[in-house]
């Protein structure tokens, strides 16, 4: 029996951008004293809490 082996195919694109807008919207001023809110991914916690 012959085997048949299929190269698979191969594309690279390069894109740049041309135009780009970013918008932050400040109500306020921050406040020193209090704590930073922020989203917190800990899926990647790969060895757990071993020491």
């Amino acid at each position: 029996m012959k085997k048949t082996y299929m190269m698979p195919a191969l594309q690279v694109s390069e894109a740049q951008a041309v135009n780009m807008m970013a918008v932050s919207i400040q109500d306020g001023n921050a406040d020193p004293g209090k704590d930073v809110l922020t989203k917190e991914n800990t899926d990647w916690d790969f060895w757990g809490d071993e020491e």
